[in-house]
């Protein structure tokens, strides 16, 4: 029983040894096929390679001949051309010779008689000798001479070893210069008898208004003289220097007098200044904000470079708080009566942009991303930007123009939708052709210039360069001129759209009919432009406007908090519109801190359009 057992256990063992055995074999057989395919490939790409490079032998052979041919046969074209030029100068020479022993044998025959036989052919003087030669380069070059004398005059402040004897001995040692008549003929003198030189007009050097109180003399006296010794003229070289700002410590001594039997202490003199109580002057105050909202500066690098130039470390956070507490006043005065200056403009141009704020969110400080919104007027030139929450959503939009009536100017956006939908806002909207343009200017990098938005770009070119050339033209005159021009360009522009989207999708790519959807999703709003002289074709009005505020978002990267960051808005609303009308943004500044808390004061006069220094 065991040994059968034993005989059945040793038949599988046999049966499975000859089952892997099998299986070994097959796999083997299987890499081996695989060997032989790869090396079958790899003779295939030897090949190849060989084949490849008999052809490139072959081409290069050919270029060589090719080059070889072209070189043989420009040194036989050459050759030939320096053949027929060797000829024909000495058959020149020859004639030259000929003309020179027939002027010798005349000479001979005629000695009384003049030699000079130079003749002039084509504009070049040819001369029978040497000598005829010279004697004819010597009269031209004093030609030359007395025609520099003309035109230049006879010469520079340095004298001549000609013109020296002609100076007076009894004048080199003259007191007044006015006495010396220099031999010297004065620079400029164009053939008039009578030229004076004309002195520089005061101007030239002082086109710059300084206080007296800023200018420097320093006078300057040859080595061994001083103030004591005696002068026999003066020059006065002017030169402009820039002294860095100073930190000035300024004491105020408040006395105590008796006033109608009473005594009574001084007040202070900027009693009505919004930095009343403040350890800091205005100017100091109008120079921190504007070298963060003007300038770009951050706090860190503004406190450097006050340590720079003073060597006063002050602490940011010292410059930051006074800063932000001023902000927040002039806001709190001041920010309501520039809103409605901004929203009685009919025409406001609108765009937004984004920013980092830290905000606090369930009593947790975080870092978050935030937009703020910039319009600009069209009339008045003034330019506000707003920080609701850091949202962009349309509510914003909508609540901050429901006091407004007339044309906005914005993007795609979706949340400026609203306006088309819903009369009842009383706001039409305009669209941007730039927008428009990006995303055709996107497509083209898959076309050629056959391409669908080469077509469409070709197009725009020409409503910027219609655009470019009304830029003088009334509203009236430019309406009339886009009507002609303009309008016939957006139609068939509009009908290219509707086939395109319609009849011919499968020509073109996925971001082309993006470029194609969008232009025709914001049609309405760009024909819309052409009703009015007024209207712009783009929105670049207001994004040009946003430049500064992202400048200033890269330099100093975030806000501390919602407050911060509508002061930071306000700021730069101020500070903008003063660059646009041509105001100088210090001495705004100023005027507005100490004097928009004034008891009486009319707020509208700070407004840029209206403005004007209090005194």
């Amino acid at each position: 029983m065991n040994d059968e057992r034993l005989s059945r256990h040793f038949r599988q063992e046999n049966a499975d040894l000859k089952s892997e055995n099998t299986r070994l074999k097959m796999q083997a057989e299987t890499q081996e096929s695989r060997l032989r395919e790869k090396d079958s490939e790899v003779l295939r790409l030897l090949n190849q390679i060989a084949t490849d490079m008999i052809r490139k032998d072959d081409v290069d052979r050919l270029i060589k001949e090719a080059v070889e041919k072209t070189t043989l046969a420009l040194k036989e074209e050459h050759k030939k051309e320096m053949e027929a030029m060797a000829a024909e100068y000495e058959a020149k020479i020859a004639e030259l010779q000929n003309q020179n022993n027939k002027g010798k044998d005349d000479k001979e025959q005629n000695p009384g008689k003049s030699t000079k036989n130079s003749k002039k052919k084509g504009g070049t003087v040819i001369c029978n000798t040497m000598e005829e030669a010279m004697q004819r380069i010597r009269e031209e070059m004093n030609k030359a001479a007395v025609m520099q004398d003309l035109a230049f005059g006879g010469g520079g402040e340095k004298l001549s070893s000609e013109q020296k004897p002609a100076v007076n001995p009894e004048e080199e040692n003259a007191d007044d210069d006015s006495l010396v008549q220099s031999p010297v003929n004065p620079r400029g003198n164009y053939g008039e008898s009578n030229y004076e030189p004309k002195p520089r007009p005061d101007e030239y050097s002082n086109y710059i208004k300084v206080d007296k109180d800023d200018e420097i003399e320093v006078n300057c006296y040859p080595g061994g003289c001083d103030k004591d010794s005696k002068t026999y003229g003066k020059r006065t070289n002017v030169i402009w220097e820039l002294s860095l700002p100073k930190l000035k410590k300024m004491l105020v001594n408040l006395y105590r007098c008796k006033v109608n039997g009473k005594k009574v202490w001084a007040k202070m003199p900027n009693k009505d200044s919004l930095l009343k109580g403040s350890h800091v002057g205005t100017m100091y105050a109008v120079n921190m904000i504007l070298n963060k909202y003007l300038n770009g500066t951050a706090e860190n690098r503004t406190r450097k470079s006050i340590e720079y130039i003073t060597g006063a470390d002050i602490p940011k956070q010292t410059n930051n708080t006074m800063v932000n507490k001023l902000l927040t006043k002039i806001r709190n005065k001041f920010e309501e009566t520039y809103r409605r200056h901004i929203l009685i403009d009919p025409y406001l141009a609108i765009d937004e942009t984004v920013g980092d704020v830290f905000v606090d969110d369930n009593g947790e400080v975080h870092l978050r991303t935030r937009y703020f919104w910039g319009f600009r007027t069209s009339v008045t030139n003034l330019v506000y930007f707003i920080y609701d929450k850091g949202s962009r959503s349309r509510e914003v939009i909508v609540k901050f123009l429901k006091e407004f009536f007339g044309v906005i100017q914005t993007d795609g956006a979706s949340m400026y939708k609203i306006f088309e939908k819903d009369p009842a806002l009383h706001v039409t909207r305009l669209s941007c052709l730039v927008h428009i343009r990006r995303y055709f200017l996107k497509s083209m990098r898959f076309e050629d210039k056959t391409g669908v938005a080469y077509k469409f770009m070709e197009r725009i070119r020409l409503i910027y360069k219609f655009e470019k050339s009304y830029k003088s033209l009334t509203d009236e005159a430019r309406q009339k001129q886009r009507a002609i021009d303009i309008i016939p360009i957006l139609n068939d522009m509009y009908q290219d759209l509707l086939y395109y989207s319609k009849n011919a999708a499968e020509k073109c790519g996925e971001l082309l009919m993006k470029a194609i959807n969008y232009a025709l999703a914001e049609w309405k709003g760009l024909i819309r432009y052409t009703e009015d002289g007024m209207y712009r074709v783009d929105n670049n009005y207001a994004e040009a406007c946003m430049r500064d505020l992202a400048c200033g978002r890269k330099n100093f990267l975030f806000c501390g908090s919602d407050n911060a960051a509508k002061n930071l808005a306000f700021a730069y609303s101020l500070t903008e519109s003063c660059k646009l009308n041509n105001i100088n943004p210090y001495d705004y500044w100023a005027d507005l801190i100490d004097n928009v808390g004034r008891e009486g004061v009319d707020l509208n006069s700070f407004v840029h359009c209206r403005w004007q220094k209090h005194m």
